[in-house]
């Protein structure tokens, strides 16, 4: 033993004599530092596809390295070791098959779970498919490690393989079940990782993973429930996310039966058209649903972005409902009972005149009371059905229309230079000030979504007032100024400035449209 031992010392002091021996060390170190390098690089100053670079040098360079490994340790252990240079030999090899199936499983990670896999299905790979492939990788690397380098038959390992996997199969019933009820779902894909779902046992939770074991639900609580994939796959699923996002949603609205249906029916319409929170596309749906009791129960029904939205949909949708509402007087009823003969007292419903709703509207807050008495007497009320041109870009029509009831939709141009429906206006809204006090023409479409009712207020109505109080065009231009800013959000130092020059130009308009003189 100590000759073999003084053999290989001589062996080795010879070697590191050879100068090719110095050159395969130099360039491992090189490749190894070029492979430290891009991680350290990336890691500090992380750069666009970083981790596809890393594997594109690794591809290259991790083999490189260790085909240089084995060239230095064989010259510097010597000729004379058969054995050792064997064994140093299948180690190569063997260590090639792992990298090889080390890079193939990187790749693809990169290259298909999270890109290709994400923008054909919209969801993240789920992690029992990633674990799976890289199983069956990792397989099949030993499979050729096994026949390949140490040129075995794969008969006998098959064989007492298949006696452990019947033993194991026996002993792990319930995870076998599990893994084969992990493959149905991800094949079948009932519910995928970002849907919410439900089971019939009453768990609810977004998907977050789903394992070989289990599926991992995130629940309200920011829990997490663990539901063995064998009770998911018999369970009656309830997916709130497909077929599509978008999350229908009933409200139910009960209100006195001695409130006009039609007044009702309108309000909780324009409710749900105004609310930020549900979709324009489908539109709402209202319907009576139960005018068989006291009070009549009407029902609302609308979409939300997704099922978890839906809670702060549903506040924004009841306080739109209230105040709507609430504006003609009417309050959500409760069951009213009757003793004897006494009568339950009727609920009053407040419908706003004219002169209510000019004194709502923002371009009449600078009129007296007497001012909007002249201009009421000169209105007149038009009726809208859905779907109807109220006006059209570029009409040169000079009157204002109030909105008493429904919901209008505006159309134009966008910024991006496409047609599109701008804003959404509702009752005490008004539209047409600029045709009204200047008379350039219509600088948008406007078109009924529901029933509309509006105060047509043509320029005959404001110009006596105007010829009498001609200082009031300073008042009415600053107004238009400020709503005008208002809507474009200008803000910043120079708004002031804006708005009063815009103001001034306005005054100028005015005055020459009504044909006033300088006050």
């Amino acid at each position: 033993m100590f000759d073999t031992a003084l053999e290989f010392f001589k062996n080795f002091i010879s070697g590191l004599k050879d100068p090719w021996l110095w050159l395969f060390v130099t360039i491992a170190i090189v490749l190894l530092s070029v492979i430290l390098a891009a991680r350290f690089i990336a890691r500090i100053a992380p750069f666009k596809n970083h981790q596809k670079v890393i594997w594109a040098i690794d591809i290259v360079f991790v083999p490189s390295l260790v085909l240089c490994a084995e060239v230095v340790i064989k010259k510097i252990v010597g000729p004379e070791a058969e054995s050792v240079i064997r064994t140093i030999g299948l180690a190569s090899a063997s260590i090639l098959w792992f990298v090889a199936a080390w890079l193939l499983t990187r790749g693809i990670k990169l290259f298909l779970w999270a890109t290709t896999f994400k923008e054909k299905t919209g969801t993240e790979s789920p992690l029992l498919v990633r674990s799976l492939v890289a199983a069956a990788i990792y397989i099949i690397a030993l499979y050729g490690i096994w026949t390949s380098v140490f040129n075995r038959e794969v008969t006998g390992l098959l064989v007492s393989t298949g006696i452990i996997a019947a033993v194991l199969g026996l002993a792990l019933q319930s995870v076998l079940s599990d893994l084969f009820s992990g493959l149905a779902i991800t094949i079948e894909s009932p519910y995928r990782v970002g849907d919410w779902i439900e089971l019939s046992n009453g768990v609810i939770g977004k998907v977050v993973d789903i394992t070989w074991r289990s599926t991992r639900l995130l629940s309200w609580n920011n829990s997490i429930y663990v539901v063995p994939n064998n009770v998911a796959a018999s369970s009656i699923i309830h997916n709130y996310d497909q077929p599509e996002k978008p999350y229908a949603y009933w409200v139910h609205v009960s209100v006195d039966a001695n409130v006009p249906t039609a007044t009702v029916l309108q309000l909780l319409t324009e409710a749900a058209l105004t609310c930020k929170s549900v979709l324009r596309h489908p539109l709402p749906t209202v319907r009576i649903s139960d005018g068989t009791t006291q009070p009549f129960k009407y029902s609302v029904y609308v979409h939300f972005q997704d099922f978890s939205s839906r809670w702060a949909g549903r506040s924004d949708l009841f306080a739109k409902i209230e105040s709507q509402l609430s504006k003609a007087g009417i309050s959500p009823a409760t069951v009213k009972y009757e003793i004897d003969m006494r009568e339950a007292p009727v609920e009053k419903v407040r419908i706003p005149g004219v002169l209510e709703h000019l004194r709502e509207t923002h371009i009449f807050k600078p009129l007296s009371e007497d001012d909007i008495q002249t201009i009421a007497g000169s209105c007149s009320i038009r009726t809208f059905h859905p779907g109807d041109m109220i006006i059209h870009k570029g009409d040169t029509d000079t009157s204002l229309f109030i909105i008493s009831s429904g919901v209008v939709s505006i159309l134009g141009t966008d910024e991006r230079g496409y047609n599109a429906e701008l804003a959404r206006l509702s009752t005490n809204d008004c539209f047409g000030e600029m045709s009204l006090l200047t008379g350039e023409p219509r600088s948008a479409t406007v078109k009924s979504l529901t029933t509309v009712e509006a105060i047509n207020v043509p320029k005959e109505a404001i110009e006596p007032v105007l010829t009498a109080k001609p200082e009031l065009s300073d008042k009415l231009a600053q107004v238009m100024a400020d709503r005008r800013h208002e809507t474009e959000k200008i803000i910043g130092a120079r708004e002031r400035e804006l708005t009063d020059m815009q103001a001034k130009s306005y005054v100028a308009r005015i005055r020459a449209f009504f044909g006033i003189g300088d006050v």
